[in-house]
């Protein structure tokens, strides 16, 4: 008999390297559709691996009127206006950058958590969060030259960072929707209500059109990211999963060294760093939700 907690940090860890294979092969697949196509095609293949994935289980859908407008901010929010601005920015700036920036998102979930939810503060936050920022400033400007004339990224590093600011946003209706609703079908829902705004956006730009065997893959495995992830918290604690996707910037740098030739300098290495050590701290008075972006 496998042990559960194990078992779910095995499928955080699974979660953590299928974020990385996201940034990597979304990457790969500029050159054959647009960052518009990434995110909706994503969407699409995501909704059937999740809905196929509640009819495996067999789990009861379920719909009341009062979680309507929470379930639309988590879709439009998180599942259409993120995605696009995070596949956009990736399409300008490394996957290393994109996945490294993505993960500043704990530190926006707990800032906002503490002015929504009323969430305390404790001295700890603060320190992870002098860390997180720190990292992020060089991450971003990624050499001391670039450090010393405030170079600090590129547009493709700032909408990654407004994409991350998106999914810590709706991490709060998200977090409320998981007291009445299965997470599973939460998952389903967004993508479904993504694939609906992203159909008639794509017929309209006639940009309807799967180009790569590539973009069925990343959605299936994005689906299948969120469910990892959630197997995951019904196994373990949210602090030990959160901790867990932080395997993500490490799978990513091996993946964009082997498939796209990126290189981490050594300032993103410290960067990096600071970011685990932020996070760790972070996560270890109040757990964060990756899924709720």
């Amino acid at each position: 008999m496998v042990d559960q907690q194990i078992l779910g940090l095995l499928f955080g860890v699974c979660a953590g390297a299928i974020w990385a294979v996201e940034a990597v092969l979304g990457k790969m697949l500029f050159h054959s559709a647009t960052f518009l196509q990434v995110a909706a095609t994503e969407a699409f293949f995501a909704a059937l691996t999740a809905f196929a994935y509640v009819l495996a289980r067999r789990i009861h859908v379920k719909f009341t009127r009062k979680n309507v407008s929470k379930l639309l901010v988590v879709g439009l929010v998180g599942t259409v206006f993120a995605p696009v601005m995070y596949f956009f920015g990736l399409s300008q700036t490394f996957a290393v950058n994109a996945t490294l920036i993505a993960h500043l998102q704990p530190l926006f979930v707990s800032l906002f958590g503490f002015y929504f939810l009323k969430e305390r503060l404790q001295k700890r936050d603060f320190l992870a969060g002098v860390l997180i920022v720190c990292a992020a400033v060089l991450i971003t400007s990624r050499t001391v030259d670039n450090l010393a004339s405030f170079a600090f990224g590129n547009l493709g590093d700032l909408t990654v960072f407004f994409a991350t600011v998106s999914w810590a946003i709706v991490a709060i209706p998200g977090k409320q929707l998981t007291e009445e609703t299965s997470s599973v079908l939460i998952v389903c829902y967004r993508f479904v209500i993504a694939s609906l705004v992203f159909l008639p956006l794509l017929l309209i730009l006639n940009q309807l059109v799967v180009t790569s065997v590539y973009q069925v893959l990343l959605g299936v495995l994005v689906g299948l990211g969120y469910i990892f992830y959630y197997e995951g918290l019904r196994r373990s604690k949210a602090s030990h999963i959160a901790l867990t996707e932080l395997s993500a910037p490490f799978f990513t740098a091996i993946l964009a060294w082997r498939f796209l030739g990126e290189i981490i300098t050594p300032m993103q290495t410290i960067g990096a760093t600071l970011l685990i050590c932020g996070l760790f701290v972070l996560t270890q008075e109040r757990p964060v939700t990756r899924p709720s972006e």
